[in-house]
C-alpha cells in the first residue's frame, strides 16, 4: 500500500457551506477526497495559514461537517499544533480485509464549514487467496466436459479418484517443484540405509525422490562444512564391493519403492557420526515431496495457484474419457497446453552455465 502526503492550507473561499475560511488541499479549494482503503495519508498542516484566525485542526467524521458530532478516529493520529513545523494528521485507512472504512467527511474541529467529503474507495478485493475446494474443482471440470446439473455420489467419487490419479501422473512428470523440501538426517556409524522406519523424527514420510544431497560437518556450529554427494543408480551401488565399509560418505543411491530408502556409500565412520550430539554430522538432501491426495470434498488442494488452470483442464480431460469421449481430444490438447504454461512458470529461471556431465552406472 502507498503513503500519500497532502499539503493543507487555509484561505477564504466559497463552498456549499457559504463563504469563509476553508481548507485547501494541495492548493485546491475543499475538494472531494478519494482515500483508498489500505493506504496511508499524511495531511501536512505546518503552513502558518492553519493558525490564522484560530487553530484549524483537520479531522474526520461520519457526518457532514461533523453535525451531529460523530468523529471517526480509527487509524487517525495528529501530532503538533497546526501552523507550526511538523504539524500533521496521519490517516491509515482501514483495509478491506479487516473492517473497511465508511463514507467520511473532513472538517475543522474548531470552525464550521471548512471541509468536504472524504470518500473511501477500494479498487480491488485486496485478496489473493483463491484456493478452491475439491468440490469446486470437480464441478468446474464437469462443466468443461459439457455436463451440467446435479452430480451423483458415484460421479463425485469417480472424479476424486481421477484427480488423485492425475496427481500421481504429475509426480511421474516431476510436476511439483513447489514441493521441494530440505531434510537433515543425523548420520549413524556403520548405517548404510536411511528411511522413515529407521528415523521417523528426521527422515520425511512424504519423500518421492531425492534431487540433491550433501554431507554436513556441523561439529563447529559457527562454520559448518558441506560436501556434495554424488547420486548413483542401482547398478553402480550393487557393484560396490563392501557396502558396509566405513569412512566419509561420498555417494548415495535412492531406492524408490513404496516407502523409499536412501543408501550411503561409504557408511559413516566414528569420526563423522556422533551418538551424543547427532546434529554434528548430518546427511542433508533436497527432495520432492509427494502431492497430497484429494481428501474430503471440502478440502483444498495441495497445489499452488499457477497450476490451477491445468488442474481444472486435466481433470476435465480425465473425466471426458468416461463421460464425454467425443470431447477427449480437444480437452487433452487444452490440458497439455495449460500444463506447458504452468511448467514454464514453475522453472527456477537461473542463469545459464555449462558444466561437464558425468555418468555413473546405467541410469536405472
Amino acid at each position: 500500500m502507498a503513503t500519500i502526503t497532502y499539503t493543507v492550507t487555509v484561505a477564504s473561499g466559497t463552498t456549499q457551506y457559504g463563504t469563509g475560511n476553508r481548507f485547501y488541499i494541495n492548493g485546491e479549494l475543499a475538494p472531494v477526497l478519494y482515500l483508498q482503503e489500505g493506504n496511508t495519508y499524511i495531511f501536512d498542516q505546518s503552513d502558518s495559514s492553519n493558525a490564522v484566525g484560530g487553530v484549524h485542526q483537520i479531522a474526520f467524521s461520519t457526518n457532514p461537517n461533523n453535525d451531529p458530532a460523530a468523529a471517526y478516529t480509527t487509524g487517525v493520529t495528529s501530532t503538533g499544533t497546526p501552523g507550526s513545523s511538523g504539524a500533521q494528521t496521519t490517516f491509515n485507512v482501514a483495509p478491506v480485509r479487516t473492517t473497511g472504512a465508511p463514507l467520511l467527511f473532513y472538517y475543522c474541529t474548531n470552525h464550521s464549514g471548512m471541509g468536504n467529503t472524504a470518500q473511501t474507495i477500494s479498487p480491488t478485493s485486496e485478496v489473493t487467496e483463491f484456493n478452491p475446494q475439491i468440490d469446486d474443482i470437480i464441478e468446474e471440470a464437469f462443466e468443461r466436459t459439457g455436463m451440467r446439473g446435479t452430480r451423483t455420489g458415484y460421479q463425485l467419487r469417480s472424479a476424486r479418484r481421477s484427480l488423485n490419479i492425475m496427481f500421481q501422473e504429475w509426480g511421474n512428470r516431476g510436476v511439483h517443484l513447489w514441493k521441494v523440501k530440505l531434510a537433515k538426517v543425523p548420520l549413524v556409524e556403520g548405517q548404510a540405509e536411511y528411511n522413515f522406519a529407521s528415523d521417523s523424527t528426521n527422515f520425511p514420510d512424504d519423500l518421492d525422490t531425492v534431487l540433491e544431497a550433501y554431507y554436513r560437518n556441523n561439529s563447529d556450529t559457527t562454520a559448518p562444512v558441506d560436501i556434495a554427494l554424488t547420486k548413483i543408480d542401482r547398478s553402480a551401488y550393487s557393484q560396490t564391493p563392501n557396502k558396509l565399509a566405513k569412512g566419509t560418505p561420498s555417494q548415495y543411491y535412492v531406492e524408490r519403492k513404496l516407502n523409499p530408502s536412501v543408501f550411503l556409500y561409504t557408511t559413516p565412520s566414528s569420526s563423522v557420526s556422533s551418538t551424543t550430539t547427532p546434529s554434528s554430522f548430518q546427511f542433508c538432501f533436497y527432495y520432492l515431496a509427494k502431492i497430497q491426495d484429494a481428501g474430503a470434498y471440502t478440502n483444498t488442494s495441495d497445489i499452488v495457484n499457477r497450476f490451477y488452470p491445468c488442474m481444472m483442464s486435466g481433470l476435465a480431460y480425465y473425466l471426458s474419457q468416461k463421460y464425454s469421449p467425443d470431447r477427449s481430444q480437444e480437452l487433452e490438447r487444452r490440458y497439455e497446453s495449460e500444463l506447458l504454461r504452468a511448467l514454464d512458470a514453475d522453472n527456477q529461471g537461473t542463469s545459464t552455465f555449462i558444466s561437464p556431465q558425468t555418468f555413473y552406472g546405467d541410469g536405472v
